[in-house]
């Protein structure tokens, strides 16, 4: 049964303190550690299989937990109150009170997954943004992607504002993070049909046929995917370059609404066979 603690009330606890040195990319790292903000999230990740050490909540305006011990299992999970002021210290943003858990950091191991056809699968290169990648992950659940691979990313998927943005979609998606070099033998392995989107491609999204599935693969905000990813004549024409049609100014879209725009042409012709 969950432990539930007597309630901290001061900034100055040294648990408290820890939880907010979470707060830091530097810190989750050195302690296999990261921050879980809201009671949706929470639940989210508990259900799909997220280690959560500590639930700290409101005590007095928050008897949600109960419920939520029924929903998922809670065993080892402590259940700490605090006041007012100490779960706003170390709230990620505004969030009305929402309770913080302290989870443990899964190990993301790309050959954890196992691609059929005509699966899809969401390919990031360097991703920098943590709102992006949250937006791609949220868009990504709701076309059923097989997985989501990140490839040698800047930001890392337990970012704060990657949950919040993914909405906790980032609990619910098979998510890898792995090198640009291990996604391609892993791909040559399983003669995985690859999409990049380019802007220097020729042919139009509606053009390519994503019937039998395949990576759809994504370069960074800045900089794009580069030109050796995936060159023609080892991947026995199993590669494909594309480009989302735009008229206007803008010389390219967001990551995240190029990558929606991408998934769900993709659902939709899998739809029509």
């Amino acid at each position: 049964m969950e432990t539930v603690r007597p309630t901290i009330e001061s900034l100055q606890n040294d648990r408290i303190k820890q939880v907010v040195r979470l707060r830091d990319a530097s810190a989750r790292r050195k302690a296999g550690r990261f921050l879980i903000d809201g009671w949706r999230e929470i639940e989210l990740a508990a259900k799909h299989g997220v280690a959560i050490e500590t639930i700290y909540f409101d005590s007095p305006t928050d008897s949600r937990h109960e419920r939520l011990s029924i929903q998922v299992d809670l065993s080892d999970t402590t259940l700490q109150p605090v006041s007012p002021k100490v779960l706003e210290r170390i709230s990620y943003g505004q969030r009305d009170q929402a309770p913080v858990a302290v989870a443990i950091t899964p190990q993301f191991e790309l050959q954890r997954l196992q691609w059929q056809a005509p699966q899809i699968v969401l390919v990031l290169d360097r991703t920098e943004k943590p709102g992006n990648l949250g937006a791609c992950l949220r868009s990504a659940s709701a076309a059923g992607v097989a997985a989501v691979i990140l490839t040698d990313p800047v930001c890392e998927p337990c970012n704060p504002n990657t949950i919040r943005a993914s909405r906790g979609s980032l609990f619910t998606v098979p998510l890898a993070v792995t090198t640009r070099a291990e996604f391609q033998a892993y791909s040559r392995h399983y003669r995985i049909p690859s999409f990049a989107a380019r802007v220097t491609a020729s042919t139009e999204l509606w053009d390519q046929d994503f019937t039998s599935g395949g990576a759809f693969l994504f370069g960074s905000e800045a900089h794009g995917l580069d030109h050796d990813w995936f060159p023609p004549a080892p991947n026995n024409g199993l590669h494909h370059d594309f480009i989302i049609p735009m008229r206007g100014s803008p010389d390219s879209l967001n990551l995240s609404i190029s990558t929606a725009i991408t998934l769900y042409e993709a659902v939709r012709q899998q739809r029509t066979i």
